[in-house]
């Protein structure tokens, strides 16, 4: 066996066989990699990142390893992975010398432990680095040369390698993360074109555990395997023979538990999916929309709004205002199903009326009967509105009322119903179980047949931590406070109260009727394009405004509740004020301990939201796993984990090791990682409690979620078998190395006037037709965009630069400011634009604002029925028309698309000379009196001087400069002789005219 074998298989013995063989084909041949969500991407791409750094340790590596494509949280994953792998080598090291240096001398085993002492310092120095924007350029440069392995933003690594701070050969290989989110322009494509101009040997591997992310387009995997010069495709799915073959071996114990909703929620389960139900009819009424995939079961995922989105984009100016509505109230009752099972009571509630009170009556569903259901059952979890009489009669029948709190029988009461959710008393009794199991493995006695090492393995499990699993911490802090001293009563009661203080404190303030006081944020009701909201009311309902508004005053008033009530309701929460305000000086009281604790569980109460896709705000909750009790805390809280899946750290089930772990909310990613993890420790027994509510959307989600990556795997195997990729060498044949033009595979149609009908008219197609190169100067600031790729396959060379003036310098006089539609509105808004328009006219001969929108949208600000005759304020062809008036000289150009663009500036630089780099870099740039940038001259430069100059008669572009030169202030100017005028100005009659005017006398009003 060589070094390098016996290296490997140091490195990937903590793999299992498949991800072994997963590793095995990429280092064999590049490619990409696609495997199902939850297979441990972490540890193969740790794994590859470990065996470079190892080569380059070794010198049998020249040159650095770029990751490229990372998140924040994946960059934490593969550090903390590669550190576990380190830990991992070292402890095995120390043992194979302890083994090693028995018999020996004591100076040969110091000898041996400084060693690997010094082995570990050097993997330490050897571990990858973050290149971030905080990096100055210099520093990049010596990490480029000293580092084996770098973490960099592909707009950082594009720019550094078109200015030569790093060769291509200098580049070992690339790894690209996220591989379903690269195009032929993104930023990874860009960097792995220019590596393979220069560099035809190194590496390409592109991992993602996203199938589903190639649904999308017309053979989406083979044209990101062209962007990225890989031919080989490595699909991995969960019912890969390895796979099973090696994760069926040891299973999990798995006991799943299903519970049955409360009456009220099955109601509203039901009224939420007779909505949806109501809605995708209604939608597929519209012809603009394919509505094969318009279904139920598709309505239940996020992805239903990029179908609709997709076929609905390029033609949203055009569709009418209920076929909108309609997709933001599906995207609505969809987060109500899964708020439904994910909030409390409470929370839902709070959640259901400031809905009400932001949706206004804008919303179709709202006036449904079944959105009636809904509310009433809503709010029949949390409370119930008795009369006065029935509520005295209660009293002499029960000992304690569960409304009394102060409040006086001569009206309605409000009694309190608080309904628990149904899967923390089932959390409760499963935490029994586990403690009475955890208690009897570490008190038993095994029988002497047993072996020693079986009854360690049963000690350790009893001892092993406990790991509750929920999608976010709000519930994981909920469950803390239930499962703790106070339950969930406790919980509920705390609350219920906020509620209640809530409502009051909107009524203190003097809220109108539905109105909203530091609840929810009210989402904007423009969005989309929507028009007004009056506008809006009329396309839904095709009812009068009078009618409506008499509809909104019956509906929303005080939040959907009645005058009796919204009485009870005020004297409930003035009687808790009361409550609290007694109780503030007895801080040792159990209310004032369980209160606290309540509005920490949950944040109290939901206090903002941005849409319906946006839950309450999580103020103070950990965004990773909490831990709930240690060695001094008894009870069912000992040796409890709780993690929330939107904290996305998937290490940590290997960080706390749990033996028994409850799944609160399930997950098809963490069911993975759970087979992983099993299968990893195969002496381990790991029992796995699921809890599923029956006929609900989360039952219906799993399945649905894992037959949906089913049918992705199969559709990219058919791909795989009919896919047609050039060999690599044709590929990079295309690719000139060096700084001529670059001809991409897929730029034949995007260059214009390129057929090949025109090629035989060129002496016959002998003639090369070749554009020469021509140099653009972009700020590095546009290459977090995607048209500098299109540029530099379209043959351009482009040179990156900080520019104070403009996006794109086309010319010595040509000045290009490039804004996208949102971007554009932004501007307008901001001022921003007038600001860039006045520069760009100040510095150069032809400025040119440039629109640009996007391929698959319409080429269109807005609808033809939005334009209005009259000028407005709020009307962007009115924005647009006012800065033309004030810079006449501004060119603006409209742009369809990227390649469009690149077209356009192909043309624009006919017979023009290539910018300057270091002029461009130095317009806008103040100077001081050596003609050297200079900061501080900024502010002595008067620019409403400058202004005023360029505004006098006679003065012009050409002109203006040296009279600047001249004359140091305005006062200056007034003093310049005719003569010395006519020598400035380059001509008599422009003097004259200035001159004149400076004499002109100034008439005094009398």
């Amino acid at each position: 066996m060589t070094p390098e074998d016996h290296r490997s298989d140091q490195v990937m013995g903590s793999l299992l066989p498949f991800q072994r063989q997963m590793v095995e084909e990429l280092i064999r041949e590049d490619g990409m990699c696609v495997m199902s969500a939850g297979m441990g991407w972490q540890k193969a791409v740790a794994v590859i990142l470990r065996l470079h750094m190892e080569r380059r340790r070794e010198a049998a590596q020249q040159g650095v390893v770029l990751v490229l494509g990372c998140a924040d949280w994946q960059r934490s994953m593969l550090h903390r992975e590669l550190a576990r792998m380190e830990t991992l080598s070292t402890d095995q090291a120390a043992i194979s010398a302890d083994s090693s240096a028995a018999g020996c001398q004591t100076a040969d085993g110091a000898n041996q432990a400084q060693s690997n002492g010094s082995n570990a310092d050097d993997m330490q120095l050897l571990m990858p680095y973050d290149v971030t924007n905080e990096v100055s350029a210099g520093s990049r440069i010596e990490l480029y040369r000293s580092k084996p392995c770098l973490f960099v933003t592909t707009r950082i690594l594009v720019v550094d390698m078109l200015n030569a701070r790093i060769q291509g050969q200098h580049i070992a290989g690339m790894v690209i993360m996220n591989a379903h989110r690269v195009t032929d322009s993104s930023g990874e494509a860009f960097a792995v074109r220019l590596f393979r101009m220069a560099n035809k040997h190194g590496f390409v591997r592109a991992f993602t555990d996203q199938p589903t992310g190639f649904a999308s387009g017309f053979n989406k995997i083979e044209k990101t395997m062209k962007a990225l010069y890989v031919r080989r495709l490595f699909l991995w799915p969960r019912y890969q023979a390895a796979v099973k073959d090696s994760l069926e071996k040891n299973e999990c114990e798995l006991v799943e538990m299903w519970l049955h909703l409360s009456p009220p929620m099955s109601a509203i389960y039901d009224a939420i999916s007779d909505l949806m139900d109501s809605c995708v009819k209604e939608l597929r009424k519209s012809n603009k929309i394919d509505t094969s995939e318009l279904t139920l079961e598709h309505g239940l995922f996020k992805s239903f709004d990029d179908i609709v989105r997709r076929q609905l984009d390029s033609v949203w100016h055009t569709v009418s205002p209920k076929t909108k509505q309609l997709v933001q109230d599906l995207r609505t009752l969809r987060a109500l199903a899964e708020y439904l099972l994910r909030f409390d009571a409470v929370t839902f509630l709070m959640y259901l009326e400031n809905l009400r009170a932001t949706e206004g009556v804008t919303s179709v569903w709202l006036f449904h009967d079944a959105a009636h259901t809904i509310f009433e059952q809503a709010k029949r979890r949390v409370y119930t509105v008795q009369s006065g009489s029935k509520v005295a009669a209660g009293k002499r029948k029960r000992a304690h009322g569960a409304t009394a709190n102060g409040a006086s029988a001569g009206g309605p009461q409000i009694e309190a119903v608080l309904e628990e959710m149904p899967k923390w008393g089932l959390v409760q009794q499963v935490l029994q179980e586990v403690q009475q199991e955890r208690l009897r493995l570490q008190t038993d006695t095994l029988p002497e047949a047993d072996s020693l090492q079986a009854s360690a393995v049963k000690q350790q499990i009893g001892e092993a931590q406990i790991l509750i699993v929920a999608q976010e911490a709000r519930t994981c802090l909920q469950l803390k406070s239930c499962l703790g001293g106070g339950g969930a009563a406790a919980l509920m009661q705390d609350l219920f109260s906020a509620y209640l203080l809530h409502r009051l404190d909107n009524k203190s303030r003097g809220s109108a009727p539905g109105g909203h006081r530091g609840g929810f944020r009210g989402r904007g009701r423009s969005r989309g394009g929507r028009g007004s909201s009056a506008s809006g009311r009329d396309a839904y309902s095709g009812q009068s405004s009078d009618r409506l508004e008499a509809m909104r005053a019956a509906q929303f008033s005080s939040r959907g509740a009645t005058p009796h009530e919204e009485q009870a309701l005020l004297k409930q929460a003035k009687a808790v004020a009361a409550q609290q305000e007694a109780a503030q000086p007895g801080s040792a009281t159990r209310g004032k301990g369980s209160r606290g604790r309540g509005r920490g569980a949950a944040s109290g109460r939901p206090g903002t939201a941005n849409g319906p896709e946006s839950p309450p705000p999580q103020a103070g909750l950990t965004p990773h796993a909490t831990q709930a009790g240690g060695e001094s805390e008894e009870g069912l809280l000992k040796d409890v984990v709780f993690y929330a899946l939107d904290s996305r750290q998937e290490s940590i089930l290997w960080d706390v090791k749990p033996a028994f772990v409850v799944v609160y909310d399930p997950d098809v990613t963490f069911v993975r990682q759970l087979e992983i993890y099993k299968a990893e420790r195969p002496e381990w027994a790991v029992r796995v409690y699921n809890l599923l509510y029956e006929d609900s959307q989360e039952a219906d989600k799993f399945a649905a979620a894992v037959a949906r990556e089913v049918r992705m795997f199969k559709d990219l195997i058919r791909q795989k078998e009919h896919m047609v990729l050039p060999d690599l060498a044709q590929d990079l044949a295309q690719v000139v190395v060096g700084p001529k033009a670059l001809m991409h595979p897929d730029v034949e149609e995007a260059l214009p006037g390129t057929t090949y009908n025109a090629l035989t008219r060129r002496a016959g197609g002998r003639l090369s037709t070749k554009p020469m190169p021509k140099r653009l100067v972009i700020d590095v600031r546009e290459f977090m965009s995607s048209l500098p790729s299109v540029l530099h396959q379209q043959g351009l060379q482009i040179v990156p630069v900080t520019l104070e003036v403009g996006d794109y310098i086309l010319s010595p006089e040509m000045c290009v400011e490039r804004k996208s539609i949102s971007d554009l509105k932004g501007s307008f808004i901001s001022g921003r634009l007038y600001h860039q328009a006045e520069a760009m006219s100040r510095n150069y001969k032809t400025p040119i604002l440039l629109i640009e929108f996007e391929r698959d949208k319409a080429f269109a600000l807005h609808s033809v029925s939005e334009i209005g005759a009259d000028i407005s304020q709020h009307s962007l062809i009115s924005k647009l028309c006012l800065l033309t008036l004030h810079f006449p000289r501004l060119r603006i150009i409209w742009s369809r698309s990227l390649h469009a663009t690149a077209d356009i500036f192909r043309a624009l630089k006919v017979n023009q000379d290539d910018p300057d780099p270091v002029t461009a870099a130095a317009v806008g740039v103040p100077i001081d009196g050596d003609g050297q940038p200079d900061g501080a001259a900024e502010a002595v430069i008067n620019t409403a001087a400058v202004d005023m100059l360029r505004r006098l008669p006679g003065v012009t572009e050409a002109n203006f400069r040296p009279l600047m030169n001249a004359a140091s202030s305005l006062a200056g100017l007034a003093e310049l002789p005719l003569q010395r005028l006519e020598s400035i100005m380059g001509g008599a009659a422009a003097a004259k005219k200035l001159r004149e005017w400076l004499d002109a006398v100034c008439p005094v009003m009398s």
